[in-house]
């Protein structure tokens, strides 16, 4: 850690087996900028251990060696807390939404949805055909809503939300679906799920730019999750729209993390 000093200004604490928000460092660079009037000793870009904790690159030489003289006493990520408070940053200074994840499965934080269950119901990974994704949900400059409909770790975020806001998926061309999968919720604990809301197909595309016009109900999320196979007949055929809609005003934050969808193109 101390040969590190000299190299750059900040220093960034991660681990392996851990996967990252798409543009990380730009994040970073964005909300260490915004800081330049504040004093700190640590910026931390993740709620587990010691994963995703900003220093500066100064302050390495003491943390390595208060690191070698206690590590014994205490876990790592207990002794950072103490060192951040030794140097008289009382409090943690949480930057939301958090940009890196430990690979570690839903299952082990005990959430009624797991979605890793849900991912292997299928042997067969989802496809997404190519679309475009629109929402009147509330954006930043931090992740877009069409990194809800990756197939990767990135997701959407958003806060405060009015009853009847929605995220549309509009496909390129019709798709026939067997299935569809949204998950919102932070993958650590559960956290910023959509508390009541809806997914909806969508048909008969037309305008500019294409809007369907006529949609029927999926199904409704259950504790911030839907896992919908379309067994009813002409249902899922030529599909054009999905659409999340929430159904109740929401307070606070809002991580839409996955729509998954199964099919192919109607062509």
């Amino acid at each position: 850690m101390s040969f590190a000093t000299k190299l750059s200004d900040y220093f960034l604490l991660i681990e392996d087996n851990a996967f990252f928000a798409p543009n990380f460092v730009t994040h970073i660079h964005s909300r260490v900028t915004t800081m330049k009037s504040n004093s700190w000793v640590l910026l931390e870009f993740s709620n587990m251990g010691f994963l995703g904790k900003l220093f500066h690159s100064r302050d390495l030489p003491l943390l390595a060696h208060f690191l070698l003289l206690f590590y014994k006493e205490k876990p790592l990520d207990s002794l950072i807390s103490h060192f951040r408070m030794l140097l008289v940053q009382e409090s943690p200074i949480l930057c939301k939404p958090f940009l890196f994840y430990r690979r570690v499965s839903y299952t082990a934080f005990d959430h009624k949805q797991k979605a890793t269950a849900l991912q292997k119901k299928n042997a067969d990974g989802p496809n997404n055909p190519p679309g475009a994704v629109f929402t009147d949900m509330q954006v930043s400059d931090v992740h877009f809503p069409w990194e809800a409909y990756t197939l990767d770790e990135s997701f959407f975020w958003t806060h405060n939300l009015s009853i009847g806001n929605h995220l549309t998926v509009i496909l390129n061309h019709p798709a026939n679906l067997s299935r569809v999968q949204v998950i919102t919720g932070s993958i650590v604990d559960g956290r910023y799920v959509l508390e009541k809301g809806q997914v909806e197909l969508g048909y008969e595309p037309e305008g500019v730019p294409q809007h369907c016009t006529s949609f029927a109900l999926l199904g409704h999320l259950s504790e911030g999750q839907m896992d919908q196979e379309i067994h009813l007949k002409g249902m899922g055929y030529h599909v054009s729209c999905v659409r999340l809609v929430v159904k109740a005003g929401q307070a606070g934050g809002l991580m839409i993390r996955h729509i998954y969808l199964w099919g192919k193109n109607d062509k």
